[in-house]
């Protein structure tokens, strides 16, 4: 059995160790952060999904039929062009531009889903390689894979509100826990079409029911 709250706080002190050691403010290192675990979290939901399209796939020619972003659009899943993939990161040659495919492969998932596009940072090219790769590796955490448990999502909003005070912005938006926008969708009890708000936004991009942000 996974120990949630120690596994968290493993990675944010791996995490938070690397932020000390280069010249990035909070500010500067807590959405790209984010934007990883994001990337880990999506890898780990392609991987469940792609499983799960195999299962009952076509054989045409002694071959099975390779899957295609369609599959993923009926099961309510965003597909992961090769460079997109957090395997495919993780195994960058030492010498490769580490910044510019994570910049890469964060358009490609942007392409994928217009619930995403604009959403996702893109300033992996202000991080030094090393420290790229090694937080590529800090958040391959083979216990991250437990998708249905929602591991990925706490461990989000654990470093969400770890780097709360860093990204409240001078307009006044800060980090909105999950149990309170429950409540505020639960309020407003939305029916159909799509709730623009910011704070819903989470939980579209984390795939929560449909009853939440529908």
């Amino acid at each position: 059995m996974i120990n949630i709250r120690k596994l968290e706080s493993e990675l944010w002190e791996s995490a938070d160790l690397l932020r000390q050691g280069s010249k990035l403010s909070s500010q500067e290192y807590c959405m790209p952060v984010l934007g990883l675990i994001f990337l880990r979290y999506a890898y780990s939901r392609f991987k469940y999904v792609e499983a799960e399209i195999l299962k009952d796939r076509p054989v045409r020619n002694g071959r099975v039929l390779p899957v295609e972003s369609s599959d993923f659009k009926q099961k309510s899943a965003i597909f992961l062009p090769e460079k997109a993939r957090y395997d495919y990161l993780l195994n960058l040659p030492d010498d490769a531009d580490c910044g510019k495919a994570v910049n890469e492969a964060m358009e490609l998932i942007e392409a994928e889903s217009t619930q995403l596009k604009g959403i996702l940072p893109k300033t992996y090219t202000s991080f030094r390689n090393d420290l790229l790769k090694e937080l590529l590796r800090i958040f391959n955490n083979s216990a991250l894979n437990e998708i249905n448990d929602d591991i990925l999502g706490r461990i989000y909003e654990y470093f969400l509100n770890k780097f709360a005070s860093a990204i409240a912005s001078d307009d006044g938006v800060f980090f909105t826990p999950k149990s309170l926008v429950k409540m505020i969708v639960n309020i407003i009890e939305p029916t159909q079409g799509i709730v623009l708000d910011i704070i819903l936004q989470r939980l579209i991009q984390f795939n929560y029911p449909k009853s939440y942000c529908a």
